[in-house]
């Protein structure tokens, strides 16, 4: 399993070379290529990334978006979700249950569901290959199982909206917004996990210093022994690099293909 960050860039005008398209990750075997998630960025670009599945976390528009169009392949997502997208004319459509794993082209996700937005509904997925398992939340309050969530992953992949403040508020008694990098890294201290990587980018990173947040997040990280990291456009994780014990080499696991993937270097 590889994974590659096609775009990191949150719900926000500003954009940049390393955070241009809104967040979707490309999870790659060799017999699959599962989108997840299709932002308003994506919009007429899916069918070039050639997916043998979509699957989505929410609506927002940052997310599924670029899906308004119809999808050239099946896509999955939690019956709220569906109910939110019945306008979208996706021919292919896939429910997606909390809480039970289902298999997508050999790769298998499991929903868990997360606060983040009363009006479109969130989950985050538990994503796993063989014996590699990563957690993907690109936005989150907070994950209602977070122990069956993270337990023995080799990666946890959040929200980058903040680094140390919250954006959370509170609606009809429900926190809605997003925890800042800072509490994510206490979830992941929490279950030993030792690898954090942060996406859906908000105006602090991708509007500010890019080197000295990203020194702020790698120092918040070491205080909690993880390795903690700004995901960019195009940057790649190969799983073979992770386990030195297996012949890989730890420094070489982040590659970087400014493209994502070949097939849309003319639109990038």
């Amino acid at each position: 399993m590889d994974l590659i960050f096609l775009g990191t860039r949150g719900d926000i005008e500003k954009k940049t070379r390393r955070h241009r398209r809104h967040s979707a990750l490309l999870v790659k075997t060799a017999n699959a290529r599962v989108v997840v998630d299709c932002g308003a960025d994506w919009l007429g670009r899916i069918e070039g990334l050639q997916p043998s599945a979509v699957v989505v976390t929410h609506v927002h528009p940052d997310h599924a978006r670029g899906l308004a169009n119809g999808a050239p392949c099946p896509v999955y997502a939690t019956a709220e979700t569906w109910q939110l997208l019945a306008a979208y004319p996706i021919a292919a459509r896939r429910i997606m249950q909390e809480r039970k794993p289902i298999d997508v082209n050999g790769v298998v996700f499991e929903a868990f569901p997360v606060e983040h937005s009363i009006r479109a509904p969130a989950v985050g997925y538990r994503i796993s290959v063989s014996r590699r398992s990563v957690f993907y939340v690109p936005d989150v309050v907070a994950i209602r199982h977070p122990a069956a969530a993270l337990f023995g992953i080799d990666v946890y992949i959040g929200d980058g909206a903040t680094v140390t403040r919250p954006i959370i508020r509170q609606r009809d008694g429900v926190r809605i917004g997003h925890s800042p990098i800072r509490t994510q890294l206490d979830w992941c201290r929490a279950q030993a996990v030792k690898l954090a990587i942060f996406t859906h980018c908000g105006s602090q990173i991708v509007g500010g210093d890019e080197r000295v947040l990203g020194t702020l997040v790698r120092r918040l990280g070491r205080e909690r022994g993880i390795d903690a990291r700004i995901a960019f456009d195009g940057m790649q994780l190969n799983f073979d690099a992770l386990d030195p014990d297996q012949g890989g080499d730890p420094g070489s696991r982040f590659q970087s293909d400014p493209c994502g993937t070949s097939m849309l270097k003319e639109q990038w």
